[in-house]
């Protein structure tokens, strides 16, 4: 526990003057906001269909903002995970100054990670891992309104991970917990691609996330934000601070297929007044012409948003999986086991039948399988402590 300590600790000195997070819409192990370090099998793949909303009503009617992502996930070895995230479909269902505010497609995000690397905090092991991103300006209208800030530039980003986990042996089958700290350049300086580092805005993103799974719930919380490095142009709509909390649950209807849904709640917001009457002063450098909607809107984000999530494991060219198989009690041990020696639950049952074994002496085979795994288990990790407290000496 002392781990899981440490990166709530972490996490709580970055909360002061945090803004909405732009790294949005990932898929794979990670949760909403917060990517894990249980970075994808060799040959593993996910797809995942992601929408977020809001909505609310105003003297004109209603308004509402929705977007939706396709996040497409791939392992090419023990600790190299590919990610791919074209944003679908983006609109705030109004028009502003003769411009419509809806891309269809939207950027698209490109994201390479490494995980699955052990270490140690204060005797507690953890993992860690690395992960460097690109977002591919690809859409008609930059700048959102309610949008995490963008200014029609190709983005940079790299951020480093923190994971505890209770069952370190076995990730999924007990409570963890994941710190994201990382850096996002938005490359805005109008220059050329080579001078990124000059005259641009950019900003320190960081996230915590808690996740518990049952046999087919998982219930999570992300704590997340970023801080700006810099100031942004005055003509940007994410100019604000703020804080967010997510709560959200997942349902695995099938081994291969769940649904997550979680609720963004704003808790912080601070940032320049941006609405003036004729009255009002103007700061040096505000014209009428930068004046935003009139003060029935949110004035930089909406005070919530609903976020969900459809995922899809399919088998691939170097990965059998049972992707519409019954979710059991017994252990994600039993359908590792099977997927890399290639067999699939029907072929085990025809082998059972062919052979006549009996229910007993099947439960008695298996109670020693696993008996023989746990005293397994166990030895590897005495036999890891010692490896790592004689290279400590």
């Amino acid at each position: 526990m002392k781990g899981l300590r440490i990166l709530v600790t972490g996490a709580t000195l970055l909360l002061h003057g945090a803004a909405m997070a732009a790294t949005q819409f990932m898929g794979g192990n990670s949760l909403f906001h917060t990517w894990t370090t249980q970075s994808l099998e060799p040959g593993q793949m996910t797809v995942q269909w992601h929408t977020r909303l809001w909505a609310d009503a105003v003297p004109e009617g209603s308004v509402s903002n929705v977007s939706q992502a396709l996040a497409i996930n791939f392992g090419f070895g023990k600790h190299l995970e590919l990610e791919i995230v074209p944003m679908l479909y983006q609109d705030l269902n109004f028009s502003s100054q003769d411009n419509v505010t809806y891309n269809a497609p939207d950027d698209v995000y490109m994201r390479f990670r490494l995980g699955r690397f052990q270490g140690r905090l204060l005797q507690t092991p953890i993992e860690w891992g690395t992960q460097l991103g690109f977002r591919l300006n690809s859409s008609k209208v930059s700048n959102v309104y309610l949008e995490p800030y963008n200014a029609a530039a190709n983005e940079i980003s790299m951020a480093f991970g923190l994971g505890w986990y209770q069952n370190p042996l076995y990730p999924g089958e007990g409570p963890s917990a994941h710190f994201n700290l990382g850096y996002l350049n938005h490359n805005d300086s109008g220059q050329d691609a080579l001078n990124i580092f000059s005259g641009v805005t950019h900003d320190l993103e960081f996230s915590l996330g808690y996740r518990r799974p049952t046999l087919r719930w998982d219930f999570f919380t992300e704590l997340y934000g970023n801080i700006f490095l810099s100031d942004l142009p005055e003509w940007a709509f994410t100019q604000a601070d703020a804080i967010w909390l997510q709560p959200g649950i997942n349902y695995r209807f099938f081994r291969g297929l769940s649904a997550s849904v979680g609720v963004d709640v704003r808790l912080m917001e601070n940032g320049p007044k941006v609405y003036f009457t004729d009255e009002d002063p103007r700061p040096v450098g505000v014209h009428r012409n930068l004046e935003r909607l009139n003060s029935d809107y949110p004035e930089f984000y909406p005070a919530w948003r609903l976020a969900a999530r459809l995922s899809f494991q399919p088998s691939t060219a170097f990965r059998r999986v049972e992707t519409f198989a019954t979710v059991r009690p017994q252990s994600e041990r039993d359908w590792e086991m099977r997927e890399k020696i290639g067999v699939t639950e029907r072929e085990m049952i025809d082998w059972l039948g062919a052979e006549d074994q009996s229910a007993e002496f099947l439960d008695l085979e298996l109670e020693k399988i696993r008996a023989e795994r746990r005293q397994a288990e166990k030895e590897l990790e005495r036999l890891k402590d010692k490896l790592k407290d004689d290279k400590g000496n």
